[in-house]
C-alpha cells in the first residue's frame, strides 16, 4: 500500500492524521522510504506538518486554504504535544460576538513553548506561552476535530489588557470591549482578577469603559458601578493607561488611579 491509499483509508476511519513512527510501523517502510513518501504528499498540499513526527491531513476542500481550519488544527497539535492551551485574545473575543474585525492569527495561550512558525497556506497560529493555565476558566467549543478550549468572556478581557501588543493596541481592544461587555458576568469578572491578583487591569477597564459607547449602557452603568466598589480601598498606586509609554508630565484619573498618558479612541 502506498501512502495516498494509506491517507485515503485512514482518512475514511475518520482519522485526521498520523505520525511518522505510526505510518512506519503501518506499512512495514524504513523510516527514509516514509519521510520520502510523504515528502511528496506535502510537497502537493495533502499534508501538512505542524510538529516533528506529527502529519494532518489536508483534504481537497480546505488545499486552496493551504491548511485544515485553524481550530481543527489546534486540538490536533495540543493533543499531539500534551500541551495544555486555550484560545484567547482578539481569537477568542470573536466566540461571544465581538468580531469588529476578524484577527488574521489565531492566538492561543499554551504553557508549551513553540519557536517554529506555524503558519500553513492563509491559516497562522500566534501562540502565547504562559507557564501555568492552572485554574483559569475556559469554555468548550465543539469543532470537527474534537472539544475546543476558548477562555471565557471575562479571561478573554483580562488576557487583552495583559498582552495589549499581541491585541492591536489599546484603541483596538476599546473596541473589543464595547462589543464584549454584553457577554461578561462581572461577578466573575472580579472574582477572576481576585484570583490572578489583576487589579491593576480591572483599573485599566474601568476607565475605558467610561470614556466608551457601548450597545448595552444599562449593563456598562451597573459593570463600573461594581468594578470601583471592588477597587475600592484596593489601590496603592496609580498605574499607567499605556505601559510602554512614559508616564511623567500626564493628568491623573483619581477615581481609578490611571495615568492618563494617551487617549482612547473605539474605532466603533
Amino acid at each position: 500500500m502506498n501512502l495516498s491509499i494509506y491517507v485515503k483509508e485512514i482518512r475514511k476511519n475518520g482519522k485526521r492524521y498520523f505520525t511518522l513512527k505510526q505510518l512506519i510501523e503501518d506499512l512495514g517502510l524504513s523510516k527514509n522510504a516514509a519521510l520520502n513518501a510523504i515528502f511528496r504528499m506535502k510537497k502537493h498540499g495533502d499534508l501538512i506538518s505542524p510538529a516533528r513526527g506529527l502529519y494532518v491531513i489536508v483534504p481537497p476542500e480546505n488545499q486552496p486554504y493551504g491548511s485544515i481550519p485553524a481550530e481543527d488544527l489546534v486540538i490536533i497539535l495540543m493533543k499531539y504535544l500534551k500541551a495544555d492551551y486555550y484560545v484567547s485574545l482578539l481569537s477568542a473575543a470573536t466566540f461571544y460576538g465581538a468580531a469588529h474585525q476578524k484577527p488574521n492569527v489565531f492566538q492561543i495561550i499554551t504553557n508549551k513553548r513553540i519557536n517554529h512558525p506555524l503558519q500553513f497556506g492563509q491559516v497562522k497560529l500566534d501562540l502565547v506561552y504562559k507557564k501555568s493555565l492552572s485554574g483559569l476558566p475556559t469554555k468548550d467549543f465543539t469543532m470537527s476535530a474534537g472539544y475546543l478550549k476558548v477562555a471565557t468572556p471575562e479571561l478573554t478581557m483580562i488576557d487583552l489588557f495583559s498582552y495589549i501588543n499581541r491585541s492591536a493596541g489599546l484603541n483596538h481592544v476599546a473596541t473589543i470591549l464595547s462589543e464584549l461587555i454584553e457577554a461578561i458576568d462581572v461577578d466573575k469578572l472580579i472574582a477572576l482578577a481576585s484570583k490572578i491578583t489583576s487589579n491593576y487591569q480591572i483599573q485599566r477597564l474601568g476607565y475605558i469603559l467610561e470614556k466608551i459607547d457601548v450597545m448595552n449602557d444599562k449593563k456598562k452603568d451597573l459593570t463600573i458601578i461594581m468594578l470601583e466598589k471592588y477597587l475600592s480601598g484596593k489601590l496603592s498606586s496609580y498605574v499607567p493607561l499605556a505601559s510602554e509609554l512614559p508616564k511623567a508630565g500626564y493628568p491623573r484619573c483619581k477615581k481609578w488611579k490611571i495615568i492618563e498618558n494617551t487617549d482612547i479612541e473605539s474605532d466603533l
